[in-house]
């Protein structure tokens, strides 16, 4: 709102300056005519329906990116206003996310936070979960950054007589939601070095191990072997709460497989 009063002012100094010249014709003119024209873009400022904005959203937005400035919680009520002044729902949406990104280019996560703390209330349908997990995840990687490289390392041993021709490992919360934190299939696996599992195996970017980090979790492991002529599977259990600079390591031992029914 302050770089348009002060636009206003510098474009308005060539016209006062002719109107106070004594020699000049056509005053009266030209005095209409200012007045039409600064008179339009006033009304035009703050109207309801603006052609080119709007006054009030003008000093919304410079009010919210004052408060992102100072690292402060972000007004609901303003919010509110500025976020629902679409008819869109997905513009909305977008303008949200805008503004959540600005506070996260800041370092300001307080404003952050509560940015995103409104999106994920208001926003409640299918079509925004994604873009939600989307948003929690940048978040969370940009404030802590040792927890976004956090990973599991697997060792597997072979079932006894099992020439492995296919691995497949998933990690799910227990009594948690029904989508795996983490999933990796190999082929023909080099099981002589460790598998390593990270947030980058994960089917929902943000519902991941690195939450599962974040978060404390207890988690589940369940690893599958398809051999020669039978099928395997074992599982294992974690606390991270006794994580060790975020990363665990569990391994699968030949006797602790056991052969799938078909």
């Amino acid at each position: 709102m302050l770089f348009i009063i002060a636009s206003t002012i510098i474009i308005s100094l060539p016209v006062i300056a002719y109107l106070l010249n004594p020699l000049s014709n056509q005053k009266s003119l030209i005095f209409l005519v200012t007045i039409l024209v600064f008179g339009g873009f006033v009304l035009n400022f703050i109207s309801k329906n603006p052609f080119i904005g709007s006054w009030a959203q003008a000093t919304q937005s410079e009010l919210m990116l004052r408060t992102i400035s100072r690292d402060e919680e972000v007004d609901k009520l303003l919010l509110n206003q500025y976020i629902f002044s679409n008819t869109s729902e997905e513009q909305s949406f977008l303008i949200g996310t805008q503004f959540f990104y600005k506070a996260l280019e800041a370092q300001s996560f307080i404003s952050a936070e509560s940015i995103l703390k409104y999106l994920n209330v208001e926003f409640v349908s299918e079509n925004f979960q994604i873009p939600i997990f989307n948003l929690l995840a940048d978040l969370r990687d940009e404030k802590y950054p040792e927890i976004a490289n956090s990973n599991l390392l697997i060792n597997i041993e072979n079932p006894t007589n099992c020439n492995m021709q296919l691995l497949q490992l998933g990690v799910s919360i227990p009594n948690g939601p029904g989508v795996n934190i983490a999933s990796k299939e190999l082929l023909s696996p080099n099981i002589d070095v460790p598998i390593k599992l990270d947030k980058s195996n994960s089917m929902v970017r943000g519902f991941d191990i690195a939450s599962a980090f974040i978060q404390q979790e207890v988690i589940k492991v369940k690893a599958l072997a398809e051999c020669n002529k039978f099928t395997y599977e074992a599982f294992k259990s974690i606390d991270l709460k006794y994580s060790q600079d975020n990363q665990e390591e569990l391994f699968f031992y030949t006797d602790e497989w056991l052969k799938k029914e078909q």
